[in-house]
This record gives structure tokens, sequence and C-alpha cells, in this order.
């Protein structure tokens, strides 16, 4: 009907296709660009400033007050909170989909009725990305640092806080009032950080921040420097250009396959077509509904462009077939579509309905990938009313007749392999077996991970010096690294480095009494992971502790070991604290392993700037690391290993944080969602196909998938983290496709009176030629994101992803080819209604079978008569 319609009105259908593809360009050019979407993290944090109070003076008249009126709040996770000299910093925790505007009215409510100190205003606030600053820069001078205070806030913030989609340009808690010291390039400085407006461009943010340091910096002192410390636009700007890209280059890919099996010119233009109008259909809706162009938005399009094409190359497959068996263009158009219509119908509903669980688990999972599988789902139902309106309709105008074809060589050889297939059901199926059985025995040798990172070309420095007596110790330390980095600077490794020491860090970060940070841009081309290992082991002395990271680019960290030490006894918390830092070091993987306890029965001078931990209102202390394997899950084992051989004293309890609780997360939701996408499609073609049986022989196709993916992992020794299990969750819905149009044709055979058998050779002859089709285009789009052709760094989920799915669709399609008309010959021996009276004899359904497919009709045929005899 949809069809005939388009085909009435082709002009009509011709001018909503232009109109979408211009709507879709200026989307494009219109959308927001960030790294990430906008998601609202679960969290609430209470800043307060107490002037000259020690930490235990803050903890008692400030935290404690506050701890104690968060009691009731029912969707508290957890609850930090750290009390430092004159600072006192809340964090309070709950669950990702919670209603954090009314969360944080209730704790405003509970806070303003508390009565502090004078002075003492207590800020509550939620944890927002765009709070961030979008860069970090520091300005020095060679005057007194309060005269370098007042030029920063009277000359340089007011004109970036004038700047159009800037929100704020601030300078760091504590700094102004010399709770804390910072410096750049070893230098005395005033950090800023520049935090854009919500609904800003990140990069033109940036830019426009740019260009106007460049400008302030001819009109201000001869001594003032501004030294830019990070800037998060360039690293967004590479990811976006090189899943761009990714695009460009998977849709090349997908019409040179088209053509390899066509070999005409008009139908595989015609079959392109959907790439751009789905894709720009997409673009439309996300701008109607305020998505922004980021890289989960952005990777779905990547991925979206393989499979946008697999309903057109479907039906033009058809509609070619059918005029290649003499049919008029216009009937071969109805028809063609017709036939098709349905399956491919089904195909891309099971699709979609794989990504509802996403919306349904809720958690970070459901938060972060729900765009992505919004951004999927719109180009998919694009995709599907293309291929039954736009792509009939330029068939019927621009594709001329041909002489039928016939059969190929690789028609007949699969048609051999599936008449042994069932002759031989039962070794078919134990293959089968075996080869998953081998494929999921793979899996322990698979690295584990939450999600993989890029580099930034930023390290993280932090150094500690455990037996500090006053803050000129660590100061002199600290002095003596950044000599070191110096040095470095000179020699053109190192492009500027800031560090911080005192009550209040880096925007609002409490730094240890007897620790202080650093940060360390590096120059372009310099291998950070080198340049970390060179540092961790030139750094560290006698007295001195230091850590060093790598910084990685865009989403959460795949790195971090975190570990909680929670007790009443805190003596018994930093030895135990020692005990496991000496432990966890001797991890081959892990570096960097610290925590942030403080003797405090050798702390002297220093134990009232100490900073005091708790969570959950119990003393705490935080111990952490750095994973430098890709086997997250490993190290994991490893952490449990030593937990498990070294008993915590009486009152002291471990738990863990970091990337174990992320992977832990990550790894029940997906299998909740997996669970409950697996249901959802088989619910789909219950009712698309008014049978439980097919749905069933359909689904079986699922395990034949996983084996080229657990394969594809093992060889390339990817990990499998949420960027795989997300690839795993896609395999659900793409590999029924070939199952869908397989089996559907089958049944049509059936129902107009074909044996089985017959009828699964005819099949599978006959669509042979689509299902490879729609399995090498999908295959070959993500050949550029999994070889991560022509991008740069920052790209971080789409190599783990675009394995998997390459790996599961080829061996899925293959073995689907011939299991699946095992299974059904097992399972589906009754069949459909027939649509027509036919005795089955073998010369009541030549006709019927030549309709189909002359050649492959004739085929079988003969075979079967070379049996008979």
């Amino acid at each position: 009907m949809l069809t005939k319609l388009a085909l009435q009105g082709r002009f009509v259908t011709l001018a909503l296709m232009l109109a979408i593809v211009i709507g879709g360009w200026f989307s494009l050019t219109s959308l927001q660009v960030e790294l990430l979407p906008d998601i609202e993290f679960p969290a609430v944090t209470i800043s307060t400033f107490y002037a000259d109070a020690s930490s235990q003076d803050v903890l008692d008249n400030v935290t404690i007050p506050i701890e104690n009126a968060l009691d009731g709040i029912g969707e508290i996770t957890s609850l930090t909170t750290t009390s430092a000299p004159s600072v006192s910093q809340v964090i309070i925790e709950t669950s990702f989909g919670d209603d954090m505007a009314a969360i944080e009215k209730d704790i405003s409510q509970r806070i303003g009725k508390l009565s502090f100190p004078p002075g003492v205003v207590p800020e509550v606030a939620r944890i927002n990305p765009n709070s961030f600053p979008v860069i970090e820069m520091a300005i020095t001078g060679d005057r007194e640092f309060t005269s370098l205070v007042s030029l920063v806030s009277e000359q340089i913030v007011p004109e970036l806080e004038s700047l159009e989609g800037v929100f704020s340009a601030g300078i760091p808690v504590g700094l102004e009032d010399g709770l804390s010291i910072a410096r750049a390039n070893g230098q005395p400085a005033v950090t800023l950080g520049i935090i854009k407006e919500a609904d800003a461009n990140i990069i033109e943010v940036a830019n426009a921040v740019e260009e106007l340091l460049a400008e302030l910096l001819l009109t201000l002192p001869n001594d003032v420097q501004i030294i830019q410390i990070s800037n998060e636009a360039p690293e967004i700007q590479a990811s976006i250009d090189g899943l761009t890209e990714h695009v460009l280059l998977g849709a090349l890919f997908a019409i040179a396959v088209m053509f390899a099996f066509l070999l005409s010119v008009r139908p595989t233009l015609i079959s392109s077509i959907s790439i751009p109008v789905s894709v720009f259909a997409a673009l439309i809706i996300m701008q109607l509904q305020g998505m922004s162009l980021n890289l989960l938005t952005l990777g779905a399009l990547a991925i979206a462009v393989g499979r946008v094409v697999d309903d057109s190359i479907v039906v033009i497959e058809n509609i070619f077939r059918h005029i290649q068996m003499g049919e008029s263009r216009k009937d071969a158009a109805i028809n063609g579509a017709r036939e098709v219509a349905v399956p491919i119908t089904v195909a891309t509903l099971t699709t979609v309905a794989v990504f509802a669980p996403l919306a349904l688990i809720g958690g970070f999972i459901g938060v972060i990938f729900t765009p992505f599988a919004l951004v999927v789902t719109y180009s998919l139902i694009a995709s599907l009313i293309v291929a039954l309106t736009v792509v009939p309709v330029l068939a019927y105008m621009f594709v001329s007749g041909t002489p039928k074809q016939t059969e190929s060589m690789m028609e007949r050889t699969y048609g051999r392999l599936v008449s042994i297939a069932l002759k031989k059901r039962w070794q078919t199926l134990v293959a089968s077996v075996v080869l998953a059985v081998i494929a999921f025995a793979l899996v322990p040798f698979i690295p584990v991970n939450f999600i993989g990172g890029a580099e930034s070309g930023t390290l993280s420095i932090r150094v500690i010096v455990p037996d500090a007596g006053d803050p000129e110790d660590v100061i002199g330390h600290l002095a003596a690294v950044e000599n070191v980095l110096e040095t470095m600077r000179d020699q053109g490794t190192v492009n500027a480095y800031s560090a911080n020491y005192g009550g209040a860090g880096s925007f609002g970060a409490i730094v240890g009494a007897n620790a202080a940070n650093l940060q360390v841009s590096l120059e372009e081309d310099v291998d950070a992971d080198s340049i970390a290992e060179l540092l961790r082991n030139s750094l560290p002395v006698d007295g001195r502790l230091v850590t060093v990271s790598t910084v990685e680019a865009g989403g959460p960290s795949s790195s971090g070991l975190e570990l909680i030490l929670r007790g009443t006894d805190y003596d018994k918390l930093f030895d135990s604290a020692n005990t496991y830092v000496e432990l966890l070091s001797e991890i081959d993987g892990v570096v960097n392993v610290n925590h942030n306890g403080v003797d405090l029965r050798e702390a002297n001078g220093l134990s009232a700037l100490v900073p005091i931990i708790r969570v959950d209102k119990l003393r705490a202390i935080n111990i952490d690391g750095s994973i430098t394997v890709d086997d997250t899950g490993a190290i994991s084992l490893e952490v449990d290993r030593i937990g498990q051989e070294n008993p915590l004293p009486a009152g002291v309890e471990l738990t863990t944080g970091g990337v174990f609780a992320d992977i832990d997360e990550a790894f029940q939701q997906m299998a909740i969602a997996m669970g409950i996408s697996v249901l959802l499609v088989y619910l789909v073609m219950a009712i698309a196909q008014r049978s439980f049986i097919l749905p069933v022989v359909i689904v079986s196709a699922m395990p034949l998938a996983f084996i080229g993916a657990f394969v594809a992992l093992f060889i390339s020794q990817l990990a499998l983290g949420l960027p795989a299990l997300m690839g795993l969750l896609m395999l659900i819905g793409l590999v029924v496709t070939n199952a869908i149009v397989l089996i559907s044709f089958v049944e049509q055979l059936r129902a107009r009176g074909m044996p089985m058998r017959e009828a699964l050779i005819v099949g599978g002859r006959t669509r042979l030629r689509p299902i490879l089709m729609t399995a090498f285009t999908t295959s070959f789009v993500m050949v550029p994101m999994a070889l991560s052709l022509g991008a740069e760094s920052g790209v971080i989920i789409g190599e783990e992803l675009a394995t998997v799915v390459i790996g599961g669709i080829l061996t899925s399609t293959f073995l689907t080819l011939l299991v699946i008309p095992v299974i059904y010959s097992f399972l589906r021996k009754k069949g459909p209604k027939l649509i027509t009276e036919v005795a089955g004899e073998q010369t009541e359904y030549t006709a019927l079978i030549s309709e189909s497919d002359n050649t492959v009709g004739e085929t079988v045929l003969s075979e079967l008569s070379a049996g008979a005899e």
C-alpha cells in the first residue's frame, strides 16, 4: 500500500526526500557539539567555607551537623565528607534516574534549618558536566601576588565572562584568601577555569576564549603571561573529525560492496540513497529533541550507516530480480517491495526492540547509551520508510529491463552445501554447538575492562611527603619536581605545567596536608605513557612519594584502581592502608599505589591541617592506583585474592570502587538488557509471524553470532568492556535480520505448496545474494571504525564495538545459511496454510518454483530427479 502511494505520487515522494536532505544538512550545522551527551549525574555537593578553622573545627561545627541533617533521605547511596582547614565538602550520591531537582530541594531545605557559626553559609549544588571547566589557564606576573589577583579579577575575568557562551570564569576556592598555593611553570600564578553555558557549543566557546586571550595579551602589562593548562576542544574536535571520517568511509565501503554484488550502477546508487536520507532524517529529529552531536550520537550514525542500507538492499535486489524475470518496471517495483515488506519491517522492528531495555534498566548504562540507541532507532525507522517508498520510485524511474541471469557458481555451491546439511542434520547441529562451546571457552582469555580511553597528552602528578613536619617540607619537594619538569619544558617535551597545594586545590578539589598536585601538558606527538613511566622512575626519592598517571580523553576512566577502608579506629585504618599499598604494589600492571591517610601519631605540626575524610559517617582512607594493562578484570581478581589472604583487623572494612565497581555494574546491567532484548525480539516476531515456533528458529541464530564476536576479541585481544557489550547487544537485533529474510521466503514457498526440503533450498538460493550483501555491507562499514582508519585520538568506543559486530555478523551469516534451515526442518515440519490447492506432486509445483527463480527451480528439480534415479 505504501509503495503504491509512493509510486502514484512519485514526484511528491522525491520532493520530500530532497526536503529531508536539506533539513538534515541544516540540522547538522546547527547541532550543539559536546564530548558526551548531557548527563545529569546523581550527585549533590555541599561546599562550605569556614574561615580560620582547623579540620576538627570544620568537622564538629559544619560537617557533622550536615551529615545528621541528611538522615532519612532514602535515595542516598553514599555520603562522602571531607573536612579540611576552612573548608567542608560533602558529596551525596544517589542513583541514575532519580529526581535530582527534588533531592537538591530537599537537601537545601534541611540545610537551611541548621545553625552555623557567623559567616558560614553552605552552598548546595548538583554536579553537572557543564560545571567543569572547558579551558583551564594560569596567569603569572613579575609582581606581588595580591596585585596579580586584582589584575585578573578586574581586567581578565570581566572580559571572559562577557563572551557569548561563557557562564563564568572563576578563581579556585581559597586561592584569593591564601588558603592554597598555585603555580604555573614554576611561578606563582592565579588559575582560572572557564565554564560554558549549558546550551553553548564547546568548540565555539573555546575558540572564542583563545581569540580573546590573544587580544588581551596585547593590552596587559608586559610582565603578565597567560599559560593554557588544559583545553577540551581540540580533543573533542579530533574525535568528531575521526567519527565523521568513519561515517564517510563506511558509506563508500557500503556502496562498493553493493556494486560488487549487483554489478550495475543504477541499482547500486538507488540503494545508496538510503544512507544520506536516513542519516539526515535522524539529524532532524535530534535537533527537534535538543540532542547534541557527541561521541555517542555520532558513533551511532557511523554504525547505523551499515544497517540503514539493509532494507534498501533487500528491496532493490528483489525488484531487480523481478525485472530479470520479465516483469514491467512498475509491476516489479510493486511486487518486489510487497514481497519483502513484511520481513524487512519485522527485521527493523526487532533491531529497534533490542535498544528498548536501555531505557528500562536505568543506571549509568541507560543514561549514557540511551542517546546512542535513539539515534540508531531514528535512522532505522527512516531507512525502512525509504526502502518502501523512495527505492521503488527510483527503481521504477531508472532501472531498465535486463535479461535473465543464469544461476551463479556461488548459488550452486550454496545449494549443494545446504543440501548436505539437510541430509546430515544432526552432524550439522553438533558441529555448530561445538563451535559455540569453543568460542565461549575463549572468554576467560579475553581482557576485561570498562571503557577504553585514548591519550589526552596530559599527565597528573601527585607529590606526597609522608613525614612532612610543616607545609614548607611539602613545598620544597614540590619545587624539586617542578625543576625536573622545567628541564623537560626546555627540552621540548613538556608544554606547560601547573601545581597547587593547600586546603583547596584546583576548582574545589581538596588536597591533603602532606600532598601537592600537578597537571602537566605535553607537547604534541609526545608519548604520554613513556614520559609517565620515566617520571615514575626518576621523581621519587627518600621521603617523597610520587604518582604519575596519564589522563584519558573522553569518558570515564578505565584505569583507576580505588579501594576504601572504613572504621572507627583511625590508627588501624592507617596501618591497614600501608599493608594494602605494599601488597597491591606487587601486582604486575598496577602502579602509583598510594593512600590519602596521614599517620596522626607522627603528624606533628601538620595534624591540624590533615583533612578528615568520612564515608557514611565513618573515618575513611582511600587507596588508589593506576592500572597500566588492558585486562582490568584480571587485576580485579588479584585484588580479591589479596583481600581473602590478608584479613583486616576487627572494626575495619574494605569496599571497592572505581573501575572495579563500574565493570560489575556494567556487566550486570547489560546482562539484564540482553535478556529483555531477546524476549522483546521473540515477541515482535511471534506477533508478526503469528507463530510461536518460527521465532524460536530465528532466535537460534543469536548464539551463532557470539561465536564470531568472541573469536574476534580473542584474536585481536581487544577488551570485553562496555563498548564490546554494546556490540553484543546490537548483534541480537542484527543477526536475526538474515534469518527473518530467509525463513519468511521459505514460508511463502511452502504456502504455495512446495515441500519443505525444496523450499529451504530454493529459498536459500534465492535469498543468498541479499543476505550476503547486507552482511558484507554492515561488516565493511565497520572496518574503518575497527581499524581506526583516519581517526584521531579520542574515539573511545569504536574499535571494540566494531570488532564484535564484524565477527558476529560474518559467522552468524554463514552459519545461518546452513544451520537455520536444519533447525527449521526439525521444528517446522508442519508448514503454513496453503494459499492454493497443490497436491505436492513434482509436476504441480514446478511452475511455482519457476515463479521464484527459474534457474534455481530447474537446478533443484534436476537434483531431485537425479536423487530419485
